[in-house]
């Protein structure tokens, strides 16, 4: 026995090697044993992009990003804590060769570990979309943040070295782009400067664009920003006197009584007032505000928030011995120029019209509002079937010395019929030829959306 063991030693050594790998096999199996699990929401990894880019001008623009991966192996490497890091799931899209579309790309999982494989995953493939790399132009939007120091305003805002941008990205991205926007700074400026503004994307909705494929060639610009000094300027009219109202007799109430105005210190120094224009006071109803528009000399603007027009007020002076009295003129003369050749019947639909008389108190109390008429005259074939607005003339006859009529002439409208009572014919073409300098245009439809209701009563104070 001894001699045999002599002679066999190293059998018996590899023997006892082979029973201890086998029992290390089973104590492994037993209190390490391997197990299928799953490693949920796996970030997909893209690769080959910049080959796909170069060899066939495509870009991924949209991709399935996570995926569940199913894997098997010992106990006490997948429920290691670590084990979640090493699992990596690969799309290589540098063999997409048949141009934009969708494709379903089966991922390559790796589990970083020779002990435990990787099968399956959910889903099986990933959802790959690519489209087209294109380039387009966008214009460049800046504005001002901040406030600029008292008195300043700033201008809008110059991009100096581009006021367009180009980008470039798969096409349907980008159609989305409106247009490059920016702000910049102007907290305490006085005067202008040039600074960067970062820019971004944004669609035609204002808002931006993010998570795209489309990218910019630069992310800031150079601007200008002019700073402006900020001046108020009274505003004054001119008037011209009247047969019985004189402009020392008047005073005159402007709404606003001023603007603000935006230009170079200079410019504006020059300014002392902005004169609206001239009111003729026999044509100027006393009271009534008129607007007149703001004209702005060269070289300035008009503040944010600034009116464009201004309403004149006229009224007498409590002292003056003039008076005013308004009227309500019921009584209609009209001509028709057309007479027997018309077949047309002709209604007055204004119920009344107000005139204002001017004088003294006692002269306005003698007027006999029976002898004032309004005078109407027109051609019924030429404005043909409807409504019309038509210009009138008051006659003022026999109105007692001292005594004038503001204005003259006043808008009146009329309804034109057919023999048997139609009003909707359309009437025939060029409506708008002057009937004898006192009609009007008519609208298409026959009504006039401007026209003031009528007013009841006579004789007003």
């Amino acid at each position: 026995m001894k001699q045999f063991i002599k002679t066999h030693d190293i059998w018996l050594r590899l023997l006892s090697l082979l029973l201890a790998f086998v029992l290390w096999l089973v104590v492994r199996d037993i209190e390490n044993p391997t197990k299928p699990t799953t490693i949920r929401d796996v970030p997909v990894k893209l690769t080959g992009t910049e080959q796909l880019m170069s060899s066939y001008n495509l870009s991924v623009i949209e991709y399935t990003t996570t995926i569940d991966v199913r894997v098997e192996g010992p106990n006490n490497e997948i429920t290691d804590s670590t084990f979640r890091k090493k699992v990596t799931a690969t799309i290589d899209v540098a063999d997409i060769t048949d141009g934009a579309g969708e494709y379903a790309l089966t991922p390559q999982i790796s589990t970083g570990s020779y002990n435990v494989d990787s099968t399956g995953t959910e889903p099986a493939t990933v959802r790959v979309l690519v489209d087209k790399v294109t380039t387009a132009t966008v214009p460049v939007r800046v504005e001002t943040t901040g406030t600029a120091a008292d008195g300043i305003r700033p201008g809008t805002p110059e991009p100096t070295t581009t006021k367009e941008v180009t980008i470039s990205g798969p096409e349907a991205e980008l159609r989305e782009v409106a247009y490059a926007y920016g702000t910049i700074d102007v907290t305490g400026k006085s005067s202008t400067f040039t600074g960067e503004c970062s820019i971004a994307l944004y669609n035609d909705a204002g808002e931006p664009i993010t998570g795209t494929h489309v990218t910019c060639q630069t992310n800031t610009i150079t601007v200008r920003v002019p700073i402006y000094p900020v001046e108020s300027v009274p505003l004054t009219v001119s008037l011209t006197d009247g047969e019985t109202l004189k402009e020392e007799q008047v005073d005159v109430s402007i709404n606003p009584p001023s603007i603000t105005l935006i230009g170079d210190q200079k410019t504006l120094a020059g300014i002392t007032e902005i004169n609206l224009g001239t009111i003729a006071l026999d044509d100027a109803r006393t009271g009534v505000p008129v607007e007149m528009e703001i004209p702005l000399p060269e070289g300035v603007r008009l503040d944010s928030g600034q009116p464009s027009t201004a309403e004149v007020t006229i009224s007498v002076k409590a002292q003056e011995d003039v008076s005013t009295r308004k009227i309500q003129l019921t009584k209609f003369v009209p001509t028709d120029t057309a007479q027997e050749e018309t077949p047309y019947s002709v209604r007055v639909l204004t119920e009344s019209v107000e005139i204002e008389l001017r004088g003294s108190e006692s002269a306005l109390g003698q007027v006999d509002i029976n002898s004032l008429s309004i005078g109407l005259t027109f051609d019924s074939v030429s404005l043909g079937l409807g409504t019309h607005k038509v210009k009138g003339v008051v006659a003022a006859t026999g109105l007692p010395a001292g005594v004038t009529m503001v204005g003259g002439d006043v808008e009146v409208e009329i309804e034109i019929t057919g023999p048997d009572g139609e009003e909707t014919v359309a009437p025939p073409e060029d409506t708008d030829t002057a009937q004898d300098g006192r009609t009007e245009t008519a609208q298409d439809d026959g009504t006039d959306t401007d026209a003031a209701p009528p007013e009841e009563g006579g004789d007003g104070a």
